[in-house]
C-alpha cells in the first residue's frame, strides 16, 4: 500500500513566501494543510488557488496548539511540517519519497531530523549556518508541539527513535538580514522596557540573551560585547550551540577592529572553553592575516580545517544540533588562497579559491584570486572551470563586472555576450572594439548625468557635492541663489511675527 504524505504549515501575512512552499510541498505530499492564524494580505488567497485543503485558528498566541491543531487536520502516514519561509533542497526533494519510504519499513523510527540550511536571502543566499531539526514524524496521537513560543515536538510515547535523515535537507531564509532587522527593531524596545521592569537579577539575567542578540543584529558593539560578557560570567551556554556567546563577542571584536592582543585573549579564552569549535581559529586567522602575521593565519586556518572534519563527520551521523562556523569557511578558504598567493604556490591558491567559490560562489574576492592564479591559462580552461560554478546566462553581469581587467577579452565575450547595459562596453572594450564601448559607456554616463542634473535641480539649496555644481548651469546657480535669498526674507518675516504675536 502506497505511504500518504501530509504537508502542514502554519501562516499569518505569508504572500511572499507560501507560493515557494506550496510548490516544493506538491512535489513530495500528497495533501496539503494550510492553517491560518488571521492574514489580512492574499495569503488565504493564494492557498485556495492552489488547492491546499484551508483550516482558520484563532491565534491565542500559542504556536504549538496552532501547529497541533493542523496535525489534527492531517490523514496522511507521514507529516512534514515546516514553516513557510523552508523547503526542502532540490536534491532532497528528488529522493524525498524514496527515502520516506526506506524510514517507514522500519517501525521503530518515528521522527527524522532534516540538516537545515540557515541563508541569508539579502547576501546572495549565503549560508551561515545549520542545524539538526525534527521536521517529518509519522502521524500519531502520541506526537505533539509543546511550548507557546520555540515551541519543541515532543513524543509521549517515548520508545521510538529520532534518527538524522541526511539526504532530506531544506533551506531556511527566516533569519535572512532585512527579516531581522526588523524584528529586532521591533522587539528591543519592549526588551528594554523589561529590563527597566525587572527587580531581581533572575529576572535580568534571563533577559541578557536576547539583548546581546538584538544589538548583534543593529551592529552595536559596545552593547553586544557587554551583554556577551554578562552572559558568559553568569555560565549560559545555549542547547545545540554552547559557544554562542563568545562567537559572538569574538566576531563583534573582530568587526569593531579590537585591538589584537584583546581580541586574541578572547580567542585563548574561547577555544580553552571550546577547544572543539572551528570557528574561532578561523576568526584567529582573519585577525592575524589582518596584521600580516600569514603563518600564524595559515596554521589557524589548518587547525581549524582539521577540526572541521571531525563536526562534519558528526552532522552526517546525526550527532550535534548546529555547525556556525561553516559561515566562515569561504573566507577560511580565500585565506589560504591570499596566503599561498604570497608564497608564490599559484596552484594551491588556485585550489583554496576554487573551494572558497564552492561555498560561496559570489565571493568576488576569492573569484578574482582565483582568475589571478590561474593567468596565463587557456580561456576554453578557464571558461570550463567557471562553468562548474556558475550560469552564463543568469551570471554573466556578476562576471564581467568582477572580472574585467583580469581575464582575457574572449572569456569576458563569452560571458557577456547577451549583456545589454552598460557592462557589455567593458567587454567591447576587451575585444579591442573601442568604437562600440563607447556608445554603451556613453549611453550609462548620460543616464547618470541626466539624474545628476535631476536631483541638483530639485534641491532646497545649491548642491555642496563638487561634481553636481560641474553639472549645474550658470542659469540654475542664479536661480538658487535667488531661491535662497526669498526663502531667508521668508523666515525672517516668520520669526518677526512670532516676536510680534501676529497670527497667521
Amino acid at each position: 500500500m502506497a505511504i500518504k504524505i501530509s504537508a502542514c504549515v502554519i501562516v499569518k501575512n505569508e504572500e511572499k513566501n507560501l507560493p515557494r512552499w506550496l510548490a516544493c510541498m506538491k512535489k513530495v505530499a500528497d495533501e496539503i494543510i494550510v492553517v491560518d492564524t488571521g492574514s489580512t494580505d492574499n495569503t488565504v488567497a493564494l492557498a485556495k488557488e492552489a488547492g491546499a485543503s484551508l483550516f482558520y485558528f484563532e491565534w491565542i498566541n500559542d504556536f504549538a496548539a496552532a501547529k497541533n491543531y493542523a496535525i489534527e487536520q492531517a490523514t496522511g502516514d507521514w507529516i512534514i511540517f515546516l514553516d513557510a519561509d523552508d523547503i526542502f533542497t532540490e536534491g532532497a526533494q528528488k529522493v524525498f519519497r524514496q527515502e520516506i519510504e526506506r524510514f517507514n519499513r522500519d517501525n521503530s523510527v518515528a521522527c527524522l531530523l532534516c540538516r537545515t540550511l540557515e541563508v541569508d536571502a539579502d547576501n546572495d543566499n549565503r549560508v551561515f549556518t545549520t542545524s539538526l531539526m525534527p521536521r517529518i514524524f509519522r502521524r500519531s496521537p502520541y506526537i505533539r508541539y509543546k511550548g507557546a513560543i520555540h515551541e519543541q515536538l515532543e513524543n509521549a510515547q517515548g520508545n521510538k527513535k529520532m534518527v538524522f535523515a541526511e539526504k532530506l535537507e531544506t533551506v531556511h531564509t527566516g533569519y535572512s538580514s532585512s527579516i531581522v532587522r526588523s524584528k529586532t527593531e521591533r522587539n528591543l524596545p519592549i526588551l528594554l522596557s523589561e529590563l527597566e521592569k525587572a527587580t531581581t537579577d533572575e529576572e535580568k539575567n534571563r533577559l541578557y540573551p536576547y539583548l546581546m542578540d538584538a544589538y548583534n543584529t543593529l551592529g552595536d558593539h559596545d552593547k553586544i560585547q557587554l551583554y556577551a560578557r554578562k552572559c558568559i560570567s553568569i555560565g549560559y551556554r545555549m542547547i545545540g550551540e554552547p559557544g554562542h556567546f563568545y562567537e559572538v563577542m569574538t566576531m563583534s571584536m573582530f568587526n569593531a577592529g579590537k585591538p589584537l592582543e584583546e581580541l586574541l585573549a578572547a580567542l585563548d579564552e574561547a577555544e580553552t572553553a571550546f577547544p572543539e569549535s572551528p570557528f574561532f581559529p578561523f576568526v584567529r586567522a582573519m585577525a592575524l592575516e589582518k596584521e600580516e602575521d600569514y603563518i600564524g593565519a595559515e596554521q589557524a586556518v589548518l587547525h581549524g580545517l582539521e577540526l572541521r572534519k571531525i563536526v562534519d563527520d558528526n552532522m552526517r551521523h546525526g550527532i550535534g544540533t548546529s555547525d556556525t562556523s561553516i559561515g566562515l569557511l569561504s573566507y577560511a578558504y580565500e585565506r589560504l588562497g591570499n596566503i599561498y598567493t604570497l608564497k608564490g604556490d599559484r596552484g594551491k591558491a588556485a585550489e583554496n579559491y576554487l573551494l572558497a567559490l564552492k561555498q560561496h560562489k559570489y565571493q568576488v574576492d576569492s573569484l578574482r584570486g582565483l582568475c589571478h592564479a590561474l593567468a596565463g591559462a587557456d580561456d576554453v580552461e578557464i571558461i570550463e572551470l567557471l562553468n562548474s560554478l556558475y550560469d552564463r546566462e543568469k551570471d554573466g553581469q556578476f562576471i564581467v563586472k568582477s572580472l574585467r581587467g583580469i581575464v582575457s577579452g574572449g572569456v569576458l565575450s563569452y560571458y557577456g555576450k547577451n549583456l545589454h547595459g552598460f557592462e557589455g562596453g567593458y567587454v567591447y572594450m576587451a575585444r579591442g572594439r573601442y568604437d562600440s564601448a563607447g556608445v554603451k559607456l556613453g549611453n550609462k554616463y548620460r543616464e547618470l548625468i541626466q539624474t545628476g542634473l535631476l536631483a541638483a535641480n530639485n534641491m532646497d539649496e545649491y548642491p555642496k557635492d563638487g561634481y553636481l555644481k560641474v553639472l549645474v548651469s550658470d542659469e540654475y546657480r542664479q536661480l538658487f541663489d535667488q531661491n535662497t535669498k526669498e526663502r531667508a526674507a521668508l523666515q525672517r518675516l516668520k520669526e518677526y511675527r512670532v516676536r510680534a504675536g501676529i497670527e497667521d
